[in-house]
């Protein structure tokens, strides 16, 4: 009987403990600006991408800001970016701008109409310089997945300073880790002041049709020395999107970046080095 009794009064407990919880998400309350923009010392046309927050349950991408007055700048230099397309909320500058080592860059953003309770938002990012790639290498991994993996190695020599990379990697010219969880960053923890002797910094997947290869093709590596709140911010981006075990995890939240005002996002700048080889015939490399 005692059971017996337990187990109702438990099962009363529950049912007691069932409410209905109704969330107000006003998305036009908490709406936030949503940046993406970088600087670096390439000569080429840099970019910022303005976005606005979405409701939670919204089934489409995110609206572009558009028509800001969008400025990148320090004591000697001052570009203004237009939005390229029109209405895209992509700003770009002039195609003959490259940026400085050693100097610190701010963004400043002005926008026709407020988001979360203001129109002015701004950022500063340093550019560090970088050493130039002594070369990289191409080995192929045939055990590794399902049709096998190029793995990228890198040969550099790391200063013995506190550094921070983001390395790239190019297939004839485009860009294949081009989404934030594909981008690799790391600290220099274990190659501080040593040459990496071929470390591996990317792994091109042969049974993904963005990443396969053929013989001839050039694979290019673009090292990038960031600063080290740019590489916190895009490894704590990865941990929020990745899987996470519902039982061990925290909650979700947003990742905080350098935008002012409660704006989310990051305006990074930071100079690069390149360095290419070509896809050779794997039966070639096992001859070798």
């Amino acid at each position: 009987m005692k059971k017996i009794f337990f187990a109702v009064f438990a099962g009363s407990l529950l049912f007691s403990c069932t409410e209905r919880i109704d969330l107000k998400l006003d998305g036009q309350e908490f709406a936030r600006l949503v940046v993406e923009g970088y600087f670096t010392t390439d000569t080429t046309s840099h970019k910022v991408i303005l976005t606005q927050t979405a409701d939670y349950f919204d089934n489409k991408a995110p609206e572009p800001v558009t028509g800001a007055q969008v400025t990148i700048s320090n004591d000697n230099e001052f570009y203004v970016l237009t939005e390229t397309p029109a209405k895209s909320g992509i700003y770009l500058t002039a195609p003959d701008v490259s940026g400085t080592t050693g100097r610190n860059y701010k963004l400043r953003i002005s926008l026709d109409e407020e988001i979360g309770g203001t129109k002015e938002f701004e950022a500063t990012s340093k550019i560090y310089p970088v050493n130039q790639l002594d070369s990289i290498a191409l080995k192929f991994q045939p055990s590794w997945g399902e049709n096998g993996f190029w793995e990228v190695q890198c040969y550099v020599w790391d200063p013995p300073t506190e550094d921070y990379y983001m390395f790239l990697t190019y297939v004839n010219g485009r860009l294949v880790n081009d989404t934030i969880s594909k981008v690799f960053v790391v600290d220099d923890l274990l190659y501080n002041g040593n040459y990496t002797n071929g470390v591996s910094v990317y792994w091109l997947d042969q049974s993904l049709s963005g990443e396969a290869v053929m013989t001839g093709d050039t694979v290019t590596l673009r090292a990038a020395r960031i600063t080290k709140e740019q590489w916190e911010f895009t490894y704590k981006l990865q941990e929020e999107i990745s899987y996470q075990s519902p039982l061990f995890s925290g909650p979700p939240a947003n990742v905080p970046g350098n935008i002012s005002n409660g704006a989310f996002g990051f305006f990074g700048a930071y100079s690069s080095s390149f360095a290419s080889a070509i896809v050779k015939d794997p039966d070639e490399q096992k001859s070798n």
